[in-house]
């Protein structure tokens, strides 16, 4: 591959300030280090020193506009040589245009004690190679962004129409529900449903075709619905074992009877015993007699308010 001339021009203020500069305590150099060949992006290093006046401050580079020039990386040293200071920055420079191009002259404040000075570095010209190929030389711009309609006008109208919509039918399936619930009949009281299952039960039927065990498995599971009504508590769902805890902790009545009703029921259920049929029809009045004796009494009759004779009137 045939280099490319790396090309530097220093652009300064006269031949004669190129060739050397004036002498005097505050004064600027500008120094590059060349390059065989530059291409976008590729580093060069340029270096200003900065002499001035012992103590002064100095402060920079400073420059209004650096174009197609980045400062990547600076570097800044301090030396003092007798009664001036020489500061000496090393700057990395990349350049992102191809083409002929010029990095502006920087600029450095000096003060010293209350006198001030800017010093300004000479432009710097390199040639910047371009890293695409031959055959993307007709690679054009970005095309400027194209503007879409604003929809918000009308989405924001649409939203609020969806939202009154959305409020109007959730209080009219609030309005059907309330209707639906007052329309529902109050549940009976658990008494009267596990007595009302008990009569209903085709338990002759059941014992005259040897259905022990679906008879039995009924009155266990109407006994654990009357016992999770009447006393509150989860019996529905629980093994014979938890549900007699659960009476010993709420305190049943009559827990003995139940706790031999439950034993014979599941005898019958998984053990596979055959019971007498006059032992299931006790076991049937023997499940009806607990639910008599353990449903609350009635309150009392609020008593007639009977009514006063009245006075016999008595002759003066």
């Amino acid at each position: 591959m045939k280099l490319v001339p790396f090309l530097l021009t220093l652009v300064l203020a006269s031949p004669a300030a190129a060739a050397a500069p004036e002498p005097g305590p505050d004064r600027i150099v500008t120094r590059v280090t060349p390059m065989p060949r530059l291409t976008v992006g590729d580093r060069f290093d340029v270096t200003y020193v900065v002499t001035t006046r012992h103590p002064s401050l100095v402060t920079g580079p400073l420059a209004d506009s650096l174009g197609a020039f980045v400062v990547a990386k600076e570097d800044r040293k301090n030396v003092r040589r007798g009664d001036v200071d020489e500061t000496t920055y090393k700057l990395a420079v990349a350049c992102f245009q191809p083409g002929r191009q010029t990095l502006p002259g920087l600029r450095f404040t000096v003060s010293f004690g209350g006198q001030g000075d800017t010093l300004t570095g000479d432009t710097v010209s390199v040639s910047i190679a371009s890293v695409l190929p031959d055959s993307m030389k007709d690679v054009r711009g970005l095309k400027p962004a194209e503007t879409f309609p604003n929809y918000w006008l009308w989405l924001i109208p649409a939203i609020v129409l969806l939202v009154a919509v959305l409020a109007w039918l959730g209080w009219k399936l609030y309005r059907r529900l309330k209707r639906l619930h007052e329309a529902v009949p109050p549940p009976l009281p658990a008494w009267e449903e596990a007595l009302g299952a008990l009569d209903r039960l085709p338990w002759r039927e059941w014992l005259a075709e040897g259905q022990f065990k679906r008879l039995y498995y009924a009155l266990s599971e109407i006994l654990k619905r009357y016992l999770e009504r009447r006393f509150e508590f989860d019996a529905v769902e629980q093994t014979t074992t938890e549900l007699l805890a659960s009476m010993r902790a709420h305190k049943l009545p009559m827990r003995d009877e139940i706790t031999r009703f439950f034993a014979r029921c599941d005898l019958v259920k998984y053990a596979k015993t055959v019971p007498p049929a006059d032992e299931a029809e006790r076991a049937l009045e023997q499940l009806r007699d607990f639910v008599q004796r353990t449903k609350p009494a009635p309150e009392p009759a609020a008593p007639a308010a009977t009514a006063q004779p009245a006075p016999a009137g008595g002759g003066a």
